[in-house]
């Protein structure tokens, strides 16, 4: 009879099992949209609703979680979170087009705080990645009293952005217009490691969408050839993003001159609206394929394959004039490729391209050198501002992959003056997220006077979070001043960055006056890098002038202490703190001992002056003698 309550015992768990959900989602989309009445005349198409069925369809059923959430006076929920499925698909099809905006007000913070409160749902696993996305055209106006208004500012920046940095919530922004609080939202989506984005006009916010999906879950894709794709054998599944104009299909030949029905069927499943279609195929028909009615230049084809290319990790926010360096290899069931006659057939080339709205500008192209297994380059940094992707495309001849990786680039401080009061100013720089290593890192502040002289000062590090200098201002004196970053990143990453430069002073006994100049004045110093023809055969790359390309020979000649030896590249590899500062020049290290010798004389003197005072009996004890 044991054997007999065994097995029930067996086959009871079995049912249970089968009646538990299991945990396998791995990324948590949360959308919060703007239910102000504005919003009528921002987006009157309502293309935010075609782009919430975007991020719908593009989520891979039943690996992904997605909720809804709308904002205004008070938020309110329009779809409940849940995981990704036919269901939930059809439920948002159901409500998206029918909510309403008219709300007076846009409180912001009630809405974060109320997401931050809100359980996960849907089944995830351990470690799941938080994407959430922002899509407002206004400003923080909960009162007519604009002191409750920075009140509440203050608390999404300070209190609110804390938590969503503890919680590892990747907060992307989107403004609907040029009125919307943009140092507030780009702050938000900075310091969470994500992407602010000024959409130009209400098409443009499909494209965004898409790519804060593909920053998200990034994914092998095949090029296109003009219009055609080559589909190999190694393809299980493709699925076409396609945008095109209203009212207008795609037309899409497979390799046998046949026209791809646009019915879901137990091979093509299909999801449509206005301005995009999207078309998943399974056991797609190997050969040339082709699409016709769309727009090229937005479209991409997804794949799920055995034969993948995967690339280093890009950080999702890039520090001006931070170095990226890139590794990329080609992958056979998860196993890297190491075959030399495979590798041997293989061309892999980058492209950097700077986003804009729907627009891509091609910054630069070049060639990877080939390092065993893999393939690698580095970037000497990014010299303007903005949203970028960097495109990895392997040519292997008879198949291609290609995956694109999204990421913004910013200053890494904030460099500001400010009157405090008397006859002085005073200058902060605050970084602008946790990427940056402020203990490893230094300021310097040049001063510039108006006699033609110049003054170099290290600027004070305050309580390991900032930094901050007091000027007095002399009278009759006119001065400008910027400060050089000396940056080391918390993987050990070095690089230098120039603020812009400020000017302050005063006339004759009048307040101080302190504005920025940058506008005015040149405040680049850094030199573009001149790349001629390499040895190894590799073909010249025609520099913009946004950025800097810096081959691996050239890195090493020019500089013989900064090597990019695989051990330094390799996403599986990152430096440590002590190889990082090994790299550090003279200069460089002058810095750090000046910040410890300071360090060592304050703490010295602290002791000394306890000693000496706990030696000496105050007044009091030698009245009482």
């Amino acid at each position: 009879m044991t054997w007999l309550r065994v097995n029930a015992a067996l086959l009871l768990s079995v049912c249970l099992s089968f009646g538990t959900p299991l945990s396998h989602a791995d990324t948590q989309f949360r959308v919060i949209v703007d239910a102000s009445g504005s919003m009528i005349i921002s987006d009157p198409d309502k293309l935010t609703s075609e782009a919430l069925r975007l991020i719908s369809s593009l989520a891979p059923e039943e690996q992904a979680t997605l909720g809804i959430w709308l904002f205004g006076e008070e938020p309110r929920v329009l779809l409940e979170e849940s995981i990704v499925n036919k269901a939930s698909k059809a439920k948002l099809e159901s409500y998206v087009n029918s909510y309403v905006t008219q709300d007076v007000k846009t409180d912001l913070e009630a809405i974060i705080a109320l997401l931050l409160d809100t359980p996960d749902s849907g089944d995830l696993r351990p470690n799941f990645s938080r994407h959430w996305v922002l899509v407002t055209d206004g400003m923080v106006d909960i009162s007519l009293d604009e002191s409750v208004n920075k009140a509440s500012r203050d608390r999404i920046l300070n209190e609110l952005t804390a938590k969503l940095e503890a919680k590892n919530i990747h907060l992307h922004t989107i403004s609907m217009t040029g009125y919307t609080d943009k140092n507030l939202l780009e702050s938000l989506s900075l310091r969470t490691g994500a992407t602010h984005t000024e959409v130009a006009i209400p098409e443009d916010l499909l494209d965004t969408f898409d790519r804060i999906f593909a920053q998200a879950t990034p994914t092998d894709e095949l090029p296109f050839d003009g219009n055609r794709f080559l589909v190999d054998d190694a393809i299980e599944e493709l699925t076409l993003v396609v945008f095109h104009d209203e009212g207008v299909q795609p037309h899409v030949i497979k390799p046998d001159g046949s026209v791809l029905s646009l019915i879901n069927s137990d091979s093509v499943s299909v999801s449509s609206s206005n301005h995009y279609t999207l078309l998943t195929v399974r056991r797609p028909s190997v050969g040339l394929w082709q699409v016709d009615n769309v727009d090229l230049e937005r479209s991409s084809i997804r794949i799920m394959t055995n034969l993948s290319v995967q690339a280093s990790t890009v950080s999702s926010v890039v520090f001006l004039h931070e170095p990226i360096y890139s590794v990329v290899g080609l992958f056979q069931k998860e196993e890297l490729i190491d075959d030399e006659k495979v590798l041997d057939l293989l061309d892999v080339n980058q492209s950097v391209y700077r986003l804009n709205g729907s627009q891509k500008e091609l910054i630069t192209t070049y060639r990877m050198t080939p390092s065993g297994e893999q393939f690698q380059h580095a970037l000497e940094g990014i010299r303007v501002p903005g949203n970028y992707e960097l495109l990895s495309l392997v040519d292997g001849k008879t198949f291609s992959r290609q995956i694109s990786q999204f990421f913004t680039v910013h200053p890494a401080i904030d460099f500001n003056g400010l009157h405090p009061g008397g006859d002085l100013v005073a200058f902060t720089a605050k970084p602008v997220n946790l990427k940056l290593n402020v203990v490893n890192s230094a300021i310097t502040l040049e001063f510039s006077y108006s006699n033609g002289t110049q003054k170099t000062d290290l600027m004070p590090l305050v309580g390991q979070g900032y930094w901050e200098a007091v000027v007095p201002v002399s009278a009759n004196e006119l001065t400008r001043v910027r400060a050089q970053l000396k940056g080391v990143t918390q993987t050990g990453v070095r690089f230098d960055y120039w603020t812009p430069t400020w000017e302050f002073g005063r006339q004759g006994d009048a307040i101080p006056t302190v504005r920025n100049v940058s506008d005015v004045i040149d405040t680049l110093t850094t030199r573009p890098v001149s790349i001629s023809t390499l040895d190894n055969g590799v073909t010249p790359v025609v520099v913009s002038p946004l950025i800097s390309v810096v081959s691996e020979n050239l890195i090493n000649a020019e500089d013989p202490t900064n090597t990019l030896s695989p051990e330094a590249v390799f996403v599986t590899d990152i430096p440590s703190q002590s190889d990082a500062m090994s790299g550090f020049t003279a200069s460089d290290w002058a810095w750090f001992a000046g910040l410890n010798i300071g360090g060592i004389l304050v703490i010295a003197g602290g002791i000394w002056a306890y000693r000496r005072r706990k030696k000496t009996p105050s007044q009091g004890d030698e009245d009482n003698v």
